[in-house]
């Protein structure tokens, strides 16, 4: 249960809620005292019996979860009376008001009142007794909000959310699960750093020595859950469902970049942790070997030669590690010949070999882009810039069936793929310039890129 974390991210927020400071006062610093005893005797009686009702209600499914359990465990543990616990019990059973702000219509603040949501436990109505209740809603809520792990052994799961949305068609909940994938991406690597910069946090570095494959494992996984889900958003079966999606749910402001946008940014994150990830493993390394140090055999026996061990530790010594047998101890000539070898293989003169058939590998794509288009993007350069817009309209998306967006875009990102010289290309950029439909029925939309020659051209 995570109840303190909870609870500390709240504290001043409520405090704030309740703070009588007037507007355009002076400023003065908050208590840091708190009104009761600060023993924590009652908040502890009121978590348990908040986590008590709550796994009660799951086992059982009743209407009403009994106290007596939970009165018994609670009096022998800190004890308290059955009033007490009654007492912690009504106390989260009765409501508090709560005001916010919230935005209206024409950027107005309109105040928002909580009262009844407040409320954690819920007593049988029409009666007094006392004997029973169950967790309200809110009440369900808070234990489970206690109950979310910061840990990152728990990511791989909330990764492999990412891919269940897109096997479920659930699209638009793809861009949300990416940001809490990589919160706890961004979390976990800030304790990577505070290790490295810190390096006298002995509990951190225990933990992290403890769990190091476990999270490597974990960075793998992520990393593979991701990449699965964005290859399978690739798939034609994914783009036809998407696209039925898009014309009844969310309408043109949703487009498949929002989603692969999503899954580039994860896989940004995780190789940027991953990187970090090696770095304190090394650092963990490179501790451990300066704690054991180098064992200096030939020391040794300089030592056992002028200071000889005691005829008991000898015995035992050739006992545990001398040979079995004298067939052990006399080695036979054989034993020898695996040295000759590799002295052959060493001395072995390097021949040629000729191979009737030759191994061609097929250029890459960016290679065949390249082939297919560099003299007509450079002839249109010389004519005037050319815009990315005006590249998708001539044509030059596809090389042999296969989609060459991306090399075209990346000849735009590095214009050096065109001319060995690059020094009289450059690339400007014309704002929200770019909205052009693609093919495939997908749209370009954002900053267009212009390639042109420089003035000092020829």
């Amino acid at each position: 249960m995570e109840w303190p974390l909870l609870l500390a991210s709240t504290a001043r927020l409520i405090d704030l809620h309740d703070s009588d400071r007037t507007v355009g006062g002076s400023i003065y610093s908050p208590d840091e005292r708190r009104r009761g005893a600060g023993t924590g005797l009652w908040l502890d009686v009121g978590t348990r019996l908040l986590q008590y009702l709550y796994e009660r209600d799951l086992e059982s499914n009743e209407a009403w979860v009994p106290l007596e359990g939970i009165i018994s465990e609670l009096t022998q543990l800190h004890d308290v009376t059955r009033e007490d616990i009654i007492f912690v019990a009504n106390y989260l059973a009765t409501p508090t008001r709560l005001i916010t702000l919230k935005d209206g219509e024409n950027d107005a603040l309109q105040r928002q009142t909580y009262k009844r949501e407040t409320a954690l436990i819920e007593w049988p109505r029409n009666t007094n007794r006392r004997d029973r209740c169950r967790l309200s809603s809110s009440g369900t809520k808070a234990v489970l909000l206690s109950q979310a792990a910061q840990n990152w052994l728990y990511a791989a799961d909330d990764a492999s959310k990412v891919e269940r949305a897109i096997d479920y068609g659930a699209y638009a909940d793809v861009p949300q699960l990416a940001e809490g994938l990589i919160s706890q991406v961004r979390r976990f690597s800030k304790e990577i750093t505070l290790l490295l910069e810190r390096q006298h946090m002995e509990d951190l570095l225990r933990d992290f020595a403890k769990h190091r494959d476990d999270y490597m494992r974990v960075i793998i996984e992520v990393q593979s859950s991701v990449e699965a889900a964005s290859e399978q958003f690739n798939t034609k079966q994914a783009k036809e469902q998407y696209s039925r999606w898009l014309e009844t749910e969310a309408g043109n402001s949703f487009t498949p970049y929002t989603v692969t946008q999503s899954f580039t940014e994860i896989l940004q994150a995780i190789e940027r942790l991953s990187r970090k990830f090696q770095k304190l493993v090394s650092m963990l390394a490179s501790s451990k070997r300066e704690v054991i140090g180098l064992v200096r055999f030939d020391l040794a026996a300089v030592g056992l030669a002028f200071h000889p061990c005691s005829e008991s530790i000898t015995e035992l010594c050739i006992a545990e590690l001398g040979p079995w047998s004298t067939d052990i101890a006399a080695p036979s000539h054989l034993d020898f010949s695996g040295i000759l070898s590799l002295q052959q293989e060493e001395n072995s003169s390097t021949t040629l070999v000729f191979d009737d058939e030759a191994v061609d590998e097929l250029p890459s794509l960016i290679e065949r882009f390249l082939s297919a288009y560099r003299e007509e993007i450079l002839s249109q350069l010389s004519v005037g810039p050319v815009s990315l817009s005006s590249a998708v309209e001539k044509g030059w998306l596809t090389v042999e069936d296969f989609d060459a967006l991306p090399q075209l875009i990346g000849v735009y990102a590095s214009p050096e793929w065109l001319d060995d010289t690059n020094s009289e290309l450059a690339v400007s950029v014309s704002p929200n310039a770019l909205n052009i439909q693609l093919p495939d029925g997908n749209r370009l939309e954002g900053d267009d890129l212009i390639l042109h020659w420089l003035k000092s051209h020829s």
